[in-house]
């Protein structure tokens, strides 16, 4: 017995050994294998930057045999035969290829109008090469200057469209790397560039000439609202706020474009002891300004969100990436025949700031089938809702009496709490500093909410 005990000891211990000298051999294997793929990862990923450079490098010796008055795309701000865009093989590997190229305003001989050459001083020419790896789009760039021959000749043909993209948001500014598509259907025109860190970008060129309303300017960035203008009225539906640019040569043509940072709505539905209400339909309208129907009377404002939605199971709905602006609310459909609003915060129409991030719009809703009361106390001379205002709210046969204060738009609710409130007649006491008192009886009816207005006069 004692030798068959040690043979299973023995047995144990083979077992743990085995699988410990298994444990270790996956453990490097593993880590070899993760090793290698990253190793193989960067060995492809430089293949491609030199593949790329060499593409870029190839287009720039291509360009550097053209004639300066020949450097121009076919559809750039600058006339010319070499493709903007272009797909190409190098080892194997697709690239696609954009050029781009621009006048520079050098200030050795003046900046703006102290410029006799109109701004074009000299050529630089942007060749950027990208290409998709799997996980995502990579790219290099390559950039290079073009000096004319001889003395500075100003090109009085040329056109200049300078575009400033700023935030009208509080403590707003120019906003930078903002990607700036403009095209022109007339003159060929179909490129873009990126702001500064002014938010500012200056195309200029033979392709940017005489052409009232016809430049299209789209505006990109991530995290904020896309920004497109629009062809002027009757082409358009409506008149817009921000109309296709125009260009006049021989003279500076600005254009200021709006784009501000997207922000969240968060939709909120409860009941009056703050349990979640599903499922409520609203309206919601709102946003960045697009223009105004004038074909009606009074004219109406369009805007660049308008949505009918409903509340989930935990009474909530969020919409993300709003553009900043005042926005409507309403319900809607069954939940407009069935709740009134006891409260919402803030109050209808609100606005959305770029800088709060996410707007929480909490409503309290009443059951338009529950025995309750919703009072609104007004200014009998204007009307104006008084907050504050004390409403006592009593019945003796039934020992009831409850004091609530008017909010801010001078509402109040009963009941506050979840005993029943019954169908009664009770009494109404309103109070409130510099009004005199209002006294009077209102009848609760069973599974109806009543709706009274009263009005104070002042004292």
């Amino acid at each position: 017995m004692p030798n068959q005990k040690q043979k299973n000891k023995n047995r144990g211990f083979l077992l743990i050994e085995g699988l410990t000298v298994l444990f270790i051999f996956s453990l490097v294997t593993v880590t070899f294998y993760s090793v290698f793929t990253v190793g193989i990862r960067y060995i492809q990923d430089a293949k491609n930057r030199l593949g790329a450079l060499a593409v870029a490098n190839e287009k720039i010796e291509i360009i550097r045999n053209l004639q300066y008055d020949s450097i121009g795309t076919d559809h750039g701000t600058i006339n010319g035969n070499i493709p903007q865009d272009q797909d190409v093989l190098e080892n194997a590997r697709p690239y696609h290829v954009h050029t781009d190229v621009s006048y520079v305003d050098d200030p050795f001989d003046g900046l703006g109008y102290a410029d006799t050459a109109w701004f074009e001083d000299y050529k630089e020419v942007t060749i950027t090469v990208s290409w998709s790896d799997g996980s995502g789009n990579e790219n290099v760039s390559l950039i290079s200057r073009f000096v004319p021959p001889g003395k500075e000749v100003p090109h009085i043909g040329d056109g200049i469209l300078s575009i400033n993209v700023f935030s009208d948001q509080p403590g707003g500014v120019g906003i930078p790397n903002s990607k700036v598509a403009i095209y022109n259907p007339v003159t060929g025109l179909d490129t873009y560039s990126t702001t500064d860190s002014a938010g500012n970008v200056t195309f200029m060129g033979s392709r940017v000439a005489n052409s009232i309303q016809k430049y299209q300017i789209t505006v990109t960035k991530a995290g904020y609202e896309t920004v497109t203008t629009m062809p002027p009225y009757p082409i358009s539906a409506y008149e817009p706020v921000d109309v296709h640019a125009s260009v006049v040569t021989g003279s500076m043509n600005v254009k200021n474009i709006v784009q501000n940072e997207l922000a969240n709505i968060k939709i909120s539905t409860t009941d009056h002891l703050d349990a979640p209400i599903a499922g409520v339909t609203f309206h919601l309208s709102g946003g960045r300004k697009l223009g105004t129907d004038t074909t009606v009377l009074p004219a109406v404002p369009i805007y660049n969100f308008s949505q009918d939605s409903a509340t989930d199971a935990a009474g909530e709905k969020l919409f993300n990436a709003l553009s900043p602006g005042g926005y409507d609310f309403s319900l809607t459909g069954s939940a407009l025949s069935g709740y009134e609003i006891i409260s919402i915060s803030p109050v209808t129409p609100f606005s959305l700031l770029s800088s709060v991030g996410t707007l929480d719009v909490k409503l309290k809703l009443a059951d338009k089938a529950v025995s309750s009361l919703l009072l609104t106390v007004l200014d009998d001379s204007n009307d104006v809702p008084v907050s504050g205002a004390k409403v006592i709210l009593t019945n003796t046969s039934l020992n009831y009496e409850k004091e609530i204060d008017t909010a801010s738009d001078g509402k109040v609710f009963f009941p506050d709490s979840s005993d029943p409130f019954l169908p009664q007649t009770y009494h109404v006491k309103i109070t409130a500093d510099g009004y005199l008192d209002n006294e009077s009886d209102i009848t609760i009816n069973a599974n109806e909410l009543k709706i009274e207005t009263k009005k104070l006069t002042a004292s």
